[in-house]
């Protein structure tokens, strides 16, 4: 007990530091996160106010760009026109509409600068700019300027040569576009009217400003320039917008005014024109920005949660974990005290059962001490299966019991159920049968030792609940293939007192029983048919039972097996009766610790004509065999729980040394210890054999047929 709470208090320690562990990696995992969350936050506000500084630019060019296409259809369409004047050779107004298909929005210009439409209306405008730029230019030059009756206008001026109209030279024809088409295009409001365009000149003064723009605000002054240095703007910062206004150059500062920071960009336009965009970037970047925190506290939301999922996770993580150590650990202590009480169990009882066996072979039948010594037996015999079933059902509980696909012959495998239970049947007065159709098959592929086990255990337990003169039947017939395997099935049925109906659920569960007058006189574990039904499970098999109270009981397995060559394997069954033994000049050398289990296995290889010396330890063992001469010992029986040298490393020293009969000599483990893996161990280390304890003569003559008798 005092080691099962060691281990777990160790448990429980490994479990919290795990947890802290976790923890603390966590925490470094989230501060680093958040660092980098920080860091990347920052990145990203300096690069959306470098994305909108580079979306301003590319907006300035896309407004230049409207501006030209919208100035190049004009001059095209003035152009076409100064064409067809000075191709068809008009003189008269009355040509002039009739060639000119009476346009509107075209003006003649006179020398004297006067100016009236084609169908022979004057107009005043407010600038002789555009007299000018004709007299200087060969080009279409615009302008703009205030039309009486009109409006503001932007105007194009085409210069014509040698046209005389009703007595008046014609120096140009004029194209009037209303302003309002220039400034849908230059002068708008920008980013949810938190900024502007304007149509500025060389000297900083707005010509056009949007109507509708949050920016008039900070600049409703009438020059620009001014209103910079109004607001205190760094010195060179205005300078240099000056000089790109004045030399129609781009130019981009980043300037304070107010409690915001403001883009200015400059894009020329005409020779006295240009395009100054002003956003405010600290408010139009804000809706990003918005957004951007908002997708930030969701992530950050999300983050936390999963973070706390992820604590829960690892504690209940750790808590499983911790379970299935306690788990596993209960199991290991469980198996190995299972073990070790199977050994210390099993070594006083290979005593009983010696003497009682030796007692038998010199006690004279008709004595009454025979009867005594023949029921003890019986009871030792029980014993020993008792044992058997609950480590059995131990290995089964602990996930240690394995299933080996070996050949074997079904009807010797039939055949020697039909013997191990044919006598305990013929005492009880049974009829006992094999129901076996011709054999299709033979040889196969599986476990023969668990299905025999399995067979065994119905039977004995038909035979347990089967009043005198009744029957006892093994049937076994062959079922279809289902991928790639043969299905076969035992069916076990008697003619025995059955099972009430609602017992039928529970029948294969451990230590379960039925309790009624009928079954009170029989003994038994309970763990029989619950070992059957694992056993059958872990071969990918299933089993039913069919019952009925005063009639009998039907079990039924099914099982899928790997069909082989139909090859005799070198097993056989003997009896006395069938292969009389002779051991004589045959000498066993025998290995055991213990006294009184040496001195009766001594008495029973006498009692069947052998030979035998004894060892106390392995290192007796090993110097006996190598100072022996070739042959002297036909085999040796090796316990493997001795002092000074244990009998595998006692076999690893005798086939490693160089005695003539080092490789040859049959080695049979003699233990306590019945475990699959024991067996498997055993061999690993040299030997040919093993036998458990309580020695099963039977057994025991089978290995020496085998192994001395050739």
């Amino acid at each position: 007990m005092r080691t099962m709470a060691g281990h777990i208090k160790k448990t429980w320690y490994e479990m919290r530091k795990e947890f802290r562990f976790c923890t603390v990696l966590l925490t470094i995992l989230v501060i680093v996160e958040f660092a980098i969350l920080f860091g990347g936050y920052t990145r990203l506000n300096r690069s959306i106010q470098n994305e909108r500084v580079n979306s301003v630019g590319q907006l300035g060019e896309l407004i230049s760009e409207k501006l030209f296409l919208l100035r190049s259809q004009f001059e095209t369409e003035l152009k076409q026109s100064v064409q067809t004047l000075t191709y068809t050779g008009v003189s008269s107004l009355q040509e002039i509409n009739a060639v000119l298909a009476d346009t509107e929005d075209l003006y003649l210009l006179t020398d004297n600068g006067r100016c009236f439409s084609l169908q022979g209306e004057p107009i005043v405008f407010s600038s002789q700019q555009i007299t000018e730029n004709l007299l200087h230019s060969d080009g279409i030059t615009s302008a703009f300027a205030t039309v009486q009756g009109w409006g503001d206008s932007w105007i194009f001026a085409a210069p014509l040569h040698n046209m005389v109209i009703e007595d008046e030279k014609i120096v140009g024809l004029l194209k009037l576009v209303d302003a309002q088409q220039y400034a849908e295009v230059s002068a708008t409001a920008l980013y949810d009217n938190n900024g502007a365009s304007y149509m500025v000149d060389n000297h900083g003064v707005i010509l056009l400003r949007p109507s509708e723009s949050n920016a008039n605000t900070y600049f409703e002054g009438y020059n620009l320039i001014q209103i910079l240095q109004g607001e205190n703007v760094a010195e060179k910062q205005v300078r240099e917008l000056q000089q790109a206004l004045l030399h129609h150059e781009t130019a981009e500062i980043v300037a304070s005014l107010g409690e915001h920071t403001w883009l200015i960009q400059n894009f020329p336009d005409d020779d006295d024109r240009n395009i100054v965009m002003v956003i405010p970037i600290s408010i139009t970047a804000q809706q990003t920005i918005r957004g951007m925190n908002d997708v930030i506290i969701i992530i950050s939301l999300i983050f936390m949660t999963l973070s706390a999922l992820f604590l829960i996770w690892i504690f209940h993580y750790v808590s499983i974990n911790q379970t299935i150590k306690l788990e596993k650990a209960s199991v290991e202590l469980k198996s190995d005290f299972m073990s070790k009480m199977s050994h210390d169990i099993r070594t006083p009882l290979n005593a009983i059962v010696g003497m009682l066996e030796l007692s038998i072979r010199t006690v004279n039948p008709s004595d009454k001490a025979m009867e005594y010594l023949i029921k003890a037996r019986r009871s030792s015999q029980y014993l020993v299966e008792l044992i058997n079933d609950v480590l059995d059902m131990n290995r089964i509980d602990c996930g240690k019991m394995k299933i080996v696909h070996e050949h074997f012959e079904m009807d010797e495998l039939l055949e020697n159920v039909m013997q191990l239970t044919q006598y305990t049947a013929v005492d009880k007065k049974l009829n006992m049968q094999l129901d076996c159709p011709p054999f299709v098959h033979t040889g196969f592929l599986g476990d023969a030792l668990r299905i025999k086990q399995c067979l065994v255990n119905l039977i004995s337990n038909a035979i347990k609940f089967t009043p005198e003169n009744g029957s006892v039947t093994l049937h076994y017939e062959e079922l279809d293939r289902y991928e790639e395997k043969l299905w076969v099935r035992f069916t076990v049925e008697d003619t025995g007192i059955g099972m009430q109906e609602e017992f039928l659920a529970h029948v294969f569960k451990p230590f379960e029983q039925e309790h009624s007058s009928l079954t009170s006189h029989h003994v038994g574990s309970g763990l029989g048919l619950a070992i059957v039904e694992n056993l059958v499970t872990l071969m990918n098999g299933s089993v039913k039972v069919e019952s009925k109270q005063g009639v009998g009981t039907k079990f039924i397995i099914d099982l899928p097996l790997d069909c082989c060559s139909d090859q005799k394997t070198s097993f056989a069954l003997f009896s006395e009766k069938e292969a009389p033994m002779d051991f004589s000049g045959k000498r066993i050398l025998l290995a055991e610790d213990n006294e009184i289990n040496r001195e009766i296995i001594v008495e029973l290889l006498n009692s069947i004509g052998l030979m035998s010396e004894t060892a106390t330890n392995g290192i007796e063992a090993v110097e006996k065999f190598q100072t022996a001469r070739e042959g002297y010992y036909d085999m040796i029986l090796m316990d493997i729980q001795m002092p000074l040298l244990n009998g595998f490393e006692a076999a690893e020293a005798i086939r490693s040394c160089g005695h003539p009969d080092a490789k040859e000599i049959p080695i049979v483990a003699l233990s306590a210890n019945a475990f699959e893996e024991d067996i498997e161990n055993s061999i690993r280390h040299g030997m040919q054999a093993h036998l458990t304890k309580p020695i099963d003569m039977e057994a025991m003559k089978n290995i020496f047929r085998q192994y001395i008798i050739h």
